[in-house]
Formats: C-alpha cells, sequence, structure tokens
C-alpha cells in the first residue's frame, strides 16, 4: 500500500509544472499587462486627455491611433470629438432623458408652449485637457443641458405663439443657436445648432388658432368670389361698350349712296311688282 501511494506521488509530482515555467507564464502575464498600460489606442473622432500622478491633467492631447504612455503612473480619458446632439422631447423614447423633457417656456403674447428641441454640439477637441481639469467628463449635464434650456426659454419669450410656431420659427433657432454658443465658447464648447423639432400649445389655444385659421378661408374665399363677380361684371361692360361703338361706326357710315349701291349689287334686273294705285320707286334718279 504505501509503495502505491509513493507511486501515485510521484505521478502528481511530475505532472506540476517546474518552477521556471511558472515563473515564465508569470513574467509573460505581467509583460502584456505593463504593454497594454505602455500602448493606448484612441479610436477615430476620439481624443485623448493624459493625467500624470506627478504633474495632475497635461496640455498635451492624444489623437487618433497608437500613443505612449508611462505605465501604472499616466491615465487617459477619452473624450468624444465628433458632432454630438442632445435631445429634449415629450416621447420619452427620443429624448436623451427618459421621460417627458420638453421644455416648458412663455410668448411675448401670454401664451404657455412646450417645445422639443435638438442641440447638435461638439467639443473643442485641442481643449479636452481643459475640459477634464475645469468641468469634467459629464460635460452634457453640467454644460449643454442647463445651460441650452435657459438660453431656449428666453429666445422664446420674445415671440409670438404664431411666430414660434411658422413665420419666426427659423429665425428662433438661429438666435438660440447664437446666443448658447456665446456662452458655451469659453467652456471649449461648440454649438453646431439647434432645432426646434415640435411647438405645443394648449387645447384652448389650439382650438382658437383653428377657429382663426377657418375664418381667415372664409374670408380669402369671399374676397375671391367678390373679385370674380367684379371681373365678370367688367368683361360684359367692355363687351358692351364695344357692341355701342361698333353700332355707332356703323350708322355712321350707311348713307343714302352706300344702301343704293348695295341695293344695285343685289337686283336680278326685274322690276319690282307693285300692287295697288300707288308706285314705289326703285331709283331715286334726279330729273333734269
Amino acid at each position: 500500500m504505501p509503495s502505491q501511494v509513493s507511486v501515485e506521488f510521484e505521478n502528481i509530482k511530475n505532472k506540476i509544472p517546474s518552477y521556471g515555467v511558472i515563473k515564465t507564464v508569470i513574467l509573460i502575464i505581467l509583460g502584456l499587462i505593463l504593454f497594454r498600460s505602455t500602448i493606448i489606442f484612441v479610436p477615430p473622432g476620439h481624443v485623448g486627455a493624459l493625467y500624470d500622478r506627478g504633474k495632475g491633467v497635461l496640455p498635451k492631447v492624444l489623437h487618433e491611433g497608437l500613443n505612449f504612455v508611462i505605465p501604472f503612473w499616466q491615465e487617459v480619458e477619452l473624450f468624444d470629438a465628433r458632432l454630438q446632439e442632445y435631445t429634449m422631447s415629450a416621447v420619452a423614447d427620443e429624448g436623451a432623458m427618459r421621460k417627458d423633457d420638453s421644455l416648458d417656456a412663455p410668448t411675448s403674447d401670454g401664451q404657455q408652449v412646450k417645445v422639443d428641441v435638438t442641440v447638435l454640439f461638439k467639443i473643442d477637441g485641442e481643449k479636452a485637457p481643459d475640459i477634464w481639469k475645469t468641468v469634467g467628463i459629464d460635460y452634457v449635464d453640467k454644460l449643454i443641458r442647463p445651460f441650452s434650456r435657459s438660453q431656449i426659454r428666453m429666445v422664446i419669450s420674445r415671440y409670438s405663439a404664431p411666430q414660434i410656431y411658422s413665420e419666426k420659427r427659423q429665425e428662433a433657432e438661429t438666435i438660440m443657436a447664437n446666443e448658447i454658443a456665446e456662452l458655451l465658447k469659453p467652456k471649449n464648447i461648440i454649438i453646431d445648432k439647434v432645432l426646434l423639432r415640435a411647438v405645443y400649445f394648449s387645447p384652448e389655444y389650439s382650438k382658437a388658432i383653428e377657429l382663426k385659421v377657418i375664418a381667415e378661408q372664409k374670408v380669402k374665399q369671399a374676397e375671391f368670389e367678390v373679385k370674380e363677380t367684379t371681373q365678370r361684371a367688367q368683361a360684359k361692360i367692355a363687351e358692351a361698350k364695344g357692341l355701342a361703338e361698333a353700332q355707332a361706326l356703323q350708322k355712321a357710315t350707311l348713307t343714302q349712296e352706300f344702301l343704293q349701291l348695295e341695293a344695285i349689287k343685289k337686283w336680278d334686273g326685274k322690276l319690282p311688282q307693285v300692287v295697288g294705285g300707288g308706285s314705289v320707286p326703285f331709283l331715286n334718279i334726279p330729273l333734269k
């Protein structure tokens, strides 16, 4: 029995890797970890900001591709430098917040409207270290959302409800984008556009707008009918005037000589038959 146990122990001992093999495996693992900590890959459309444990956030920007850092001593934070959007919508599935996140704002004519808005923006990639140092990686929540909501409300308050809904909508979008851009420029955020995706009114005001549109359509229809009637009447007057002028001209040209000439042209050579004692002269021939 002891000999059998000794044999099994020898078999197990033979299966255990040697110290040299274990050392080699450990070195390979450490090498991989060191390699991954030394080489940082920055994906397309992104930049990297570098934090040094001794110097803090460095002004150096890491661009697309492979970059080398000091392992375990320097840390990299990636920033998306592409065009981004932030949507605030009444529809839960459309906005950044999974709830009704539309904006309530008063108009210049005292109406309360709700708007769905999309803000298109990007960060200044070369200023990523400054953004990380002064704002942090949550710049959307700290800058984009509050600044946009505040300024959009202010711009809407300068317009009446019908203007913000239609005729001045594009103008309001441009002003919103410009004013938000001015506020966020010192924060290294670039605003591209502001889009008013939808404008909602109260049910009472919506009904009033509908009635107003119907009334305007009726007025336009009545004006069209009056104009059409006037044109027909003017056409008839012009036609009658032309007929009268033609008759007057014709009457002025019907002389006695002209009538006799026309009669001669149509005479078939037969004298007219006269019944009774009188006679009707066919031609008035002056007697000498």
